[in-house]
């Protein structure tokens, strides 16, 4: 005994230091798994971060690459802005000059246009007074003819209500008074003899004499009209008469006036003449030279204009040019933020990735310390695993001892009893020992392995700890380098602000610049509009002048003619002729020419006085002549020297036109190669950015397919499971119902084996006898079995109802190819039906069958059973055998935690072995029903009928 429970404790040791072997095996593959993904982890995630440090160092030399050409493009653009501002400036300069020009235009053209307006306000004053004059006339005497004819009307009215009077007392009857009265009130103009003659007449008579009353009132209302437009018309023709007289005095006045200006006209035409065909000539020569210089000056104008023209349309590409170069800016700018926001989120990814690879350190060390914690008990393990040896081998030579001791003290049996010891005990030492002996040799020559492993990951380790300082002191510089790359992009960024605000300086200057030019320009306009308007009214004057010049001249050459004839002609006027008569006719006529004959006289005496003086003028007039062309000629002389200066000023201009347009050609050119760089830049970015719309796009696709894939899989994860369960529980409640059969066999062959002894100890004379008896037994038992019948019956109804109610099957399929039995789907999750209408029991399958295909619980049943296998399957082992064994246990221990999360989902799916636990239960109908069946069977096979079922199977 003693060597047994040895032998067995040394199996048990045995058994627990292979247990425990394989135990630091596996831990040992899992840490070497570990170890090894860890460290291809962590070598891709520092060769990430060099490309990441490659790229940032590439992005910070573009940036700076980027803010240098932006420094220069301000520069380039600050140059051209002072360039601007400086031609503005002289361009203000001329037009302000120009502005001053014509500001004293426009005063002058003010004043005249101010001294014609009093003159017009004046005339208008004048004709409003001679109207408000005219109307008080006209009203004075509009007041004296009603206030005459009302003192008439109330002596009318008075008399006609006297001889009213004596008609009321004369005549009584009604109507005669009434046309009395009315003949009194039509009588108002008719003398009084003629009323006293009515009276006297009698009715008839007084009738027709009051009808030619009538008539000659009527008659005479006639004449009072034609009077009154009569005196009407004499009103307006003595106003027309006075009129006429004011106007016949004013032209008289006017006249003389005239005439005495005429005559200072005359003599001042006549030494105007003779000065006159003295300067004429002269004056066609300066004519003739002028006309030449003011076509010079249109010449030079026109090219001023059209190189004025030029200057705008060069400033308009200018201006272009800088909205192009301010957009480029703007775009610049934002790509520059662009990047700084990429840097920003490279930076912050940077710091988490060494956060993440400080914790992923944290947890090698800490791993590191676990597996030396787990050494050092295997090395503790291993001591006391030696001292259990030594106490097992001194307690094997104590037993060997002893035997040897039984062995001299029992000779005979002793030898025989040792002998088949040793024959029997022998074998299972040896192979103890040897598995021993293996199993120690193979633990040390492992024990030698994992030390020299883990001098191999103690050297790791320290290489990766100098890989990691190495790594912090790049991140160290990277930081440095980049902190220096954001304050470059500070003062960049307060460059850029700086540039901006000089910008935007400049911008409102030139704004303020463009709406003065915009406002000469448009006063320039007005004024040329003023200019036109002026020359045009200049010019209406001078016709005007001409006109009056040769009617001047015609009246005098027709008074010259008749002066010379000897007589005098008078125009006869149109309407004034007619309303003479020939004795006034005749002495105005002889008073005209009275006064022409004395005129006559005196004007020849004047015109002998004013020869004299002509002759002291003409001497004077050949003194200022010459006088003249030496002011004339002097005047050429400075003129051919402002000529010169305006040769030379216009080559000036020219040379500094020419430079202009050299300038903005050389800016031209580099703007166009700054804008093919942003064009090409662009190019690059689109690219990228389609690249980054099909990769978009086809990660969009690879979405879409593997949620298609996800529903899918689900919802056949669900069809299986479905299936898969009512299998299970089927084979299941078959296994039950086999075993119940199986007990049930042996018992009924028991069962027969008796009967049959019993059968054949019996005797059969009593069979006879009970024949009759048998028969009404029979009947009743007959009665009996129906009524069973229906029970049964009503049983399996009720169990079809329950089993319809609980039942959560989908659908069965069956092979069409193949014939035997279907299978059965069903749905979990399903809730319970009880108190619910038929169209919501209709309704309840299709929504329980889409929420058991779309069921969050059973994709987390499965995700949560499989990962085990998943992270077996997605390791790779280069042993095979080993990855074999451990791919099969993670296959069933998933494969049983989905089983038991399938249980807990499946709970409302009924199980077919619950049916054989059902009749089992004690006082139940079914039990019941059992008992009185196997009464009857008994008492059946009393009467020997032996063709009987077996209990259950009836029931």
């Amino acid at each position: 005994q003693l060597l047994q429970n040895s032998n067995e404790s040394e199996v048990d040791t045995a058994e627990d230091l292979r247990r425990k072997l394989c135990q630091a095996k596996k831990e040992k593959l899992d840490l070497t798994i570990k170890h090894n993904q860890e460290l291809s982890n962590y070598e891709s995630q520092i060769i990430k971060l060099r490309s990441e440090v490659e790229k940032g160092e590439a992005v910070r030399q573009s940036l700076e690459y980027e803010l240098a050409i932006a420094r220069k493009d301000a520069r380039l653009k600050r140059y051209a802005a002072e360039e601007e501002l400086s031609d503005a400036k002289n361009k203000l300069v001329e037009l302000q000059v120009l502005n001053e020009k014509l500001q004293q235009k426009v005063a002058e053209t003010e004043k005249t246009f101010h001294v014609t307006q009093q003159n017009w306000k004046e005339q208008q004053q004048r004709f409003a007074s001679e109207k408000d004059d005219i109307r008080r006339i006209c009203n004075s005497e509009y007041e004296l003819l009603l206030k005459e004819r009302t003192k008439l009307e109330s002596v009318l009215q008075h008399v006609c209500k006297s001889w009213l009077e004596k008609l009321h007392f004369m005549n009584c009857n009604s109507e005669l008074g009434y046309e009395n009265a009315e003949i009194g009130m039509e009588m108002n103009k008719i003398s009084c003899g003629e009323l006293a003659l009515i009276l006297v007449l009698p009715q008839k008579e007084q009738n027709n004499a009051l009808q030619n009353i009538r008539k000659k009132m009527k008659d005479v209302e006639v004449e009072h009209n034609g009077c009154t437009e009569l005196l009407r018309h004499q009103a307006n023709e003595l106003e027309y008469s006075a009129e006429r007289e004011e106007r016949l005095k004013k032209e008289l006045e006017a006249a003389t006036v005239r005439i005495k200006k005429l005559e200072e006209n005359i003599e001042a035409e006549r030494a105007a003449h003779l000065e006159s065909k003295f300067n004429s000539e002269i004056i066609q020569l300066r004519i003739r030279d002028l006309e030449g210089a003011l076509q010079v000056e249109k010449a030079s104008q026109a090219e001023a204009l059209s190189d004025l023209e030029m200057i705008k349309k060069e400033f308009k590409e200018v201006e272009n040019a800088y909205e192009r170069e301010k957009r480029n800016a703007q775009e610049n700018l934002e790509k520059l933020n662009v990047l700084e926001r990429e840097c920003f989120c490279t930076n912050k990814q940077m710091n988490e990735k060494i956060e993440e690879k400080k914790k992923i350190i944290k947890d090698l060390s800490e791993r590191l310390e676990n597996n030396e914690k787990t050494c050092r008990e295997l090395q503790e393990e291993l001591a006391t695993a030696k001292k259990h040896q030594v106490f097992l081998t001194e307690t094997y030579e104590n037993n060997m001892r002893e035997l040897e001791l039984l062995l001299d003290s029992f000779a005979m049996s002793g030898q025989r009893t040792a002998g088949t010891c040793k024959d029997k005990d022998k074998p299972p030492s040896l192979s103890v020992l040897e598995t021993l002996r293996c199993t120690l040799t193979a633990y040390q020559s492992k024990l030698e392995d994992t030390s020299n492993e883990l001098g191999k990951m103690k050297a790791l380790c320290e290489k990766m700890t100098k890989e990691l300082e190495i790594s912090k002191e790049k991140m160290c510089a990277l930081n440095q380098d980049l902190k220096e790359a954001q304050d470059n992009l500070a003062d960049a960024n307060k460059e850029l602000n700086h540039l901006h605000t000089k910008c935007a300086d400049r911008e409102t200057l030139i704004g303020t610049l463009k709406m003065e030019l915009q406002n000469v320009q448009q006063c320039w306009e007005k004024e040329k509009v003023r200019a036109t308007e002026s020359e045009n009214e200049i010019q209406k004057l001078t016709r005007a002048y001409q006109k009056d010049m040769e009617e001047k001249l015609t009246f005098l050459h027709s008074l010259y003619q008749h002066l010379v004839a000897g007589c005098v002609l008078i125009k006869q006027p149109e309407g004034i002729l007619d309303r003479f008569s020939w004795s006034e006719l005749c002495a105005v006529l002889q008073e005209n020419v009275d006064a022409l004959i004395l005129d006559l006289n005196r004007a020849n005496e004047k015109i002998s006085h004013l020869e004299y003086i002509c002759k002291n003028k003409s001497d004077t007039m050949k003194e200022l002549q010459q006088s003249q062309e030496d002011a004339f000629s002097k005047m050429a002389e400075q003129m051919k020297a402002q000529q010169s200066c305006w040769q030379k000023q216009k080559k000036y201009l020219e040379q500094q036109y020419s430079g202009l347009l050299g300038e903005v050609h050389a800016r031209a050119q580099e703007y166009q190669e700054t804008a093919e760089k942003n064009k090409e830049e662009i190019y690059v970015l689109e690219q990228r950015w389609e690249k980054l719309a099909l990769e978009n796009v086809s990660v969009k696709n690879m979405l879409t397919q593997v949620q298609k894939e996800h529903s899918s899989l689900l919802a056949a994860c669900a069809l299986l499971a479905g299936a898969l369960y009512p299998l299970y529980g089927r084979s299941c409640a078959m296994s039950s119902q086999r075993d119940l059969l199986q007990d049930q066999v042996n018992i009924y062959e028991l069962v027969n084996q008796e009967i049959r002894t019993l059968v054949h100890a019996l005797c059969d004379v009593e069979e006879n006898n009970q024949d009759e008896a048998k028969l009404k037994k029979r009947k009743f038992k007959g009665l009996i079995r129906v009524f069973r019948r229906g029970v049964i019956a009503v049983l399996a109804a009720n169990r079809l109802k329950v089993l319809a109610q609980s039942s959560s099957s989908l659908f069965s399929w069956v092979n069409g190819f193949k014939e035997g039995i279907g299978i059965l789907v069903c749905i979990g999750d399903s809730k319970s039906k009880h108190d619910l209408s038929s169209r919501e029991e209709e309704q309840i399958p299709c929504v329980e069958a889409l929420s058991w295909f779309t069921s969050s619980n059973l994709l987390a049943a499965i995700i949560s059973s499989v990962t085990e296998l998943q992270d077996v399957v997605n390791k790779t082992d280069p042993k095979p055998w080993l990855s074999e064994h451990l791919l099969v246990s993670a296959a069933r221990n998933s494969f049983s935690k989905l089983m038991d999360k399938l249980n807990v989902l499946m709970e409302t799916v009924p199980l077919d072995s619950s049916g054989s636990i059902t009749y089992l239960e004690k006082d139940s109908l079914v039990q019941r029903l059992a008992h009185g069946l196997h009464k009857i069977n008994t008492q059946a096979l009393e009467a020997g009928l032996y063709d009987r079922l077996p209990i259950m199977v009836c029931i």
